[in-house]
């Protein structure tokens, strides 16, 4: 399988699996159903209340209703990839995701630009221009990930125990943060890989980075512990929450 290579904001590098094709269309037609779920739903409500089809009404009343009741259907991939943190239904379905290729955190305006080129890449001939580009791109990405600097890959587990974000607890185990739940799996494959490489070269300035990081994405800060303490206990907090 075709592998991406990541670099963190610690300068630690991640291979992962570049999302396969065929997922990628599958994930798409489970959104696709889903958009269309919302859209008959949203006719049938408008009809029931007003008693005329949205269809009935001449182009520009047609268009502020599109606008007022359906545009936040259409613009269902943007929110849901900014909500999820680059995923949608379909994705998370087929366990895919969007990742920026700077490692740094997916964010709205990544899914805003791939938003923005979906019409250019789904929309004509039935999307083949997103087939194309991504059929012919090194990593796989259509237009708007190009131009967002993002990349779909594979998110499931096909790596080996020692390798994975599974820590064993002791029996009884309670957990300290709470706020752990905020990351993802792929967050702590991240810290997990970051935390050892640092630990195996003693690198305490990385120790530091990556502590202040946990602490901006769980909001919260323990002067208790030192940063090795603080970062394996946020990992075991992970697993314990995680394995419930």
């Amino acid at each position: 399988m075709q592998q991406v290579a990541l670099h963190t904001p610690q300068n630690i590098e991640i291979n992962f699996p570049i999302a396969e094709l065929g997922k990628r269309f599958l994930a798409k037609a489970i959104d696709y159903t889903i958009i269309i779920i919302l859209f008959k739903t949203i006719e049938g409500i408008f009809e029931s209340i007003y008693g005329r089809s949205v269809w009935e009404y001449d182009y520009w009343e047609l268009m502020a209703i599109f606008i007022l009741l359906f545009l936040p259907v259409y613009s269902y991939s943007f929110w849901m990839e900014a909500l999820l943190r680059g995923r949608t239904v379909g994705k998370l379905l087929m366990k895919l995701q969007v990742v920026r290729l700077d490692g740094e955190p997916y964010s709205w305006e990544n899914a805003l630009i791939r938003w923005m080129f979906f019409l250019v890449d789904w929309f004509p001939a039935m999307g083949i221009v997103g087939f194309i580009a991504v059929s012919a791109s090194e990593k796989s990405q259509r237009l708007g990930d190009l131009a967002a600097e993002t990349v779909v890959i594979s998110t499931k587990k096909e790596v080996g125990i020692d390798q994975t974000i599974l820590l064993e607890l002791e029996k009884g185990y309670q957990p300290t943060y709470n706020q752990v739940i905020r990351l993802s799996d792929n967050d702590m494959r991240i810290i997990k890989e970051a935390f050892e490489n640092a630990l195996k070269n003693k690198d305490l300035a990385t120790l530091k980075k990556l502590r202040n990081k946990i602490e901006s994405v769980i909001l919260t800060t323990d002067t208790s512990k030192n940063d090795t303490d603080f970062i394996r206990t946020v990992m075991q907090d992970f697993n314990y929450y995680t394995n419930q």
